[in-house]
């Protein structure tokens, strides 16, 4: 049996395929990871984003003519579909483990992530230099600043935005450092074999070394060998994107 279109709706990188956002980027993940041939389609406006799904955000897949919303909601779909290699561990007890990882990445993890580019004005400006200025005018004058606050309100409704700088730094690597002690011994978060706790934090984590976020961030992964190895680990097993 063929596979059916597939068809990938994202916000855009900084290069040909790639994302920005963590959500698209663990989809991507997983499609590259169950070797599967799929289209990407960047959406760069909120109104774009509406066009493709009433909620107004992305990722969205589309399997031939269903579209799927929400990153957790696909990878349910893409381990229905398409089973082989599995993301979801055989055992149940280890099976809702790695839900529970996926769950605390998106629902904790994330936030941390969305406030570091989003909250502090240095990272905020190398978003607006190396992301919004390849933007036509006169949307690289507007978008960004509509961007900005839709964001900021969620994190605010969330509960991260609400935080001193200090205090979200602080949890930021007390979640670092929890990850780091719990792949002591391992080779992934659960189990033997990656599964979808792994990408949902290597999704986040590949933020840390993204070109967009100051250079300063990037030395948070030095000091914790266990996250480093397993990162590079998640990455040997997952193709990378093409282009």
């Amino acid at each position: 049996m063929s596979q059916p279109e597939l068809i990938l709706y994202q916000y855009p990188g900084l290069s040909r395929g790639a994302t920005l956002s963590p959500p698209c980027g663990k989809v991507q993940m997983a499609l590259r990871y169950k070797g599967l041939n799929f289209e990407v389609h960047n959406l760069r406006t909120p109104g774009q984003v509406r066009k493709v799904n009433l909620r107004g955000r992305v990722p969205a897949l589309k399997i031939g003519d269903e579209l799927i919303a929400d990153s957790t909601d696909i990878l349910h779909a893409l381990e229905q579909r398409f089973p082989d290699p599995p993301l979801d561990p055989a055992d149940p007890q280890l099976r809702l483990e790695a839900l529970l990882w996926e769950d605390w990445a998106d629902e904790c993890l994330y936030f941390y992530a969305v406030y570091l580019r989003w909250m502090l004005e240095e990272s905020f400006e190398e978003m607006r230099r190396k992301v919004f200025s390849r933007q036509p005018w006169p949307l690289r004058a507007i978008i960004p600043g509509i961007a900005k606050r839709l964001v900021r309100r969620r994190l605010v409704g969330q509960g991260t935005g609400d935080k001193p700088r200090e205090v979200v730094w602080r949890e930021f690597r007390d979640a670092l450092d929890r990850i780091d002690a719990r792949l002591e011994g391992r080779s992934f978060l659960v189990g033997d074999a990656l599964s979808r706790a792994d990408l949902a934090v290597a999704c986040i984590l590949d933020q840390l070394v993204s070109e967009v976020l100051p250079p300063g961030l990037h030395a948070e992964l030095e000091p914790r060998p266990q996250l480093r190895a397993w990162l590079e680990r998640v990455h040997e097993q997952v193709p990378t994107a093409a282009g």
